[in-house]
């Protein structure tokens, strides 16, 4: 006992001697992110409220598909909830207010144009960039004339604008074995292992004259070519749209030409005139312990690279429509889980447009 006071005693002593060590632990040289760490009183990090850019999109409008879109279902039916995975199950079509808060858009870097990425690219995955010379680009196909501007974008002047990205394998549809839904979604690809699936869309586009203001841009993937060939199958995709009105919302392609659409959202200002970034994200996931599909969408207003706010959030957990049976699916509800050849930036009923720095990048599968 008397021994214990004095060490006591002479710790005490000696608190203010910083270099003497053997009395009590490492004070001051704590590190709070390490197992059995302190935060230090009055630091301890607070959950920040979402910023107005963060808060979800005005009121939405389920109407009915745009005029023009020569591909689209003109009876939609209701979609599934915007749950995410994880989150509490919500039967209603209300999406004004998502069960989770949008991420935070820079921690993922930027890309080779210096524009913020959502999600980083996977690590050895596929990715393509539109080039310096776009014409010669062999994994480019406009299919229509495109003109360079003097500022470095390119023109586009087309009523009806289908631009397909392949991957590094190319289009080979002699490749493409079968369209059997069961077996796509078992093996996880349309044509080959490396196909378009689990990725990040970019695109900034200026519209400058339309015939019809209700049509709009598409990013889409998860598919090949969208004909009447193998009875519409290999045309299934993922449509991330953005309304030359201001409004956005996703549609589920089951094949070609069979849609679902989800409910629109008023989320800017009408297009015309002014350069705005889209992105369209797609992602692979779980949902009630079955295989879904996680769709995002995000919106540059002001075309600065790195402003994005997110204005879509949606999963198909399977039980979104759809009339899949028709390319051999056990559930016509079933999600588009696999991948495709061909990632396609598409618009209508335009007369001129100007894009640049657009992207196509692979991306993890949300874990």
């Amino acid at each position: 006992m008397t021994r214990n006071r004095f060490l006591s005693s002479t710790c005490g002593a000696l608190l203010a001697l910083a270099a003497i060590t053997g009395c009590g632990s490492n004070a001051g040289n704590e590190d709070s992110t390490a197992p059995g760490g302190t935060e230090t009183p009055g630091q301890a990090p607070q959950t920040p409220a979402p910023s107005p850019s963060e808060q979800t999109p005005g009121d939405e409008n389920t109407g009915t598909p745009a005029p023009g879109d020569s591909d689209s279902d003109t009876s939609p039916d209701d979609p599934v909830a915007t749950t995410p995975p994880g989150g509490d199950e919500d039967t209603s079509t209300d999406t004004d207010e998502p069960s989770t808060e949008p991420e935070e858009p820079s921690q993922a870097g930027t890309d080779k144009f210096g524009v913020t990425m959502i999600h980083p690219t996977l690590a050895g995955g596929e990715q393509w960039f539109l080039a310096d010379d776009a014409t010669s680009d062999k994994r480019f196909d406009p299919q229509d004339d495109i003109t360079r501007n003097s500022d470095g974008s390119w023109n586009i002047k087309s009523d009806k604008v289908r631009m397909s990205v392949f991957t590094s394998t190319g289009y080979k549809p002699d490749e493409i074995a079968t369209y059997d839904r069961e077996v796509l979604a078992s093996r996880g690809y349309m044509q080959s292992p490396n196909d378009w699936k689990n990725i990040e869309m970019t695109g900034f586009m200026k519209l400058n004259s339309a015939s019809d203001e209700s049509d709009n841009f598409d990013l889409y993937a998860r598919g090949g070519k969208h004909n009447d060939d193998h009875e519409g199958c290999e045309g299934s995709s993922y449509k991330g749209a953005l309304h030359f009105d201001g409004r956005a919302r996703y549609q589920k392609e089951s094949w070609h030409v069979s849609y679902e659409q989800a409910p629109y959202k008023e989320v800017t200002e009408p297009l015309t005139g002014r350069w705005v970034g889209f992105k369209a994200v797609m992602r692979n996931t779980k949902a009630n312990g079955k295989d879904a599909v996680h769709l995002e969408l995000y919106l540059n207003e002001n075309a600065d690279k790195v402003s994005w706010e997110k204005i879509y959030d949606f999963v198909d957990a399977g039980d979104w429509g759809g009339d899949a049976e028709h390319c051999g699916a056990a559930d016509g509800a079933m999600p588009i889980t696999w991948g495709g050849p061909i990632a396609t930036f598409r618009w209508d009923s335009t007369d001129d447009v100007d894009f640049k720095w657009l992207s196509v990048r692979e991306i993890a599968p949300e874990q």
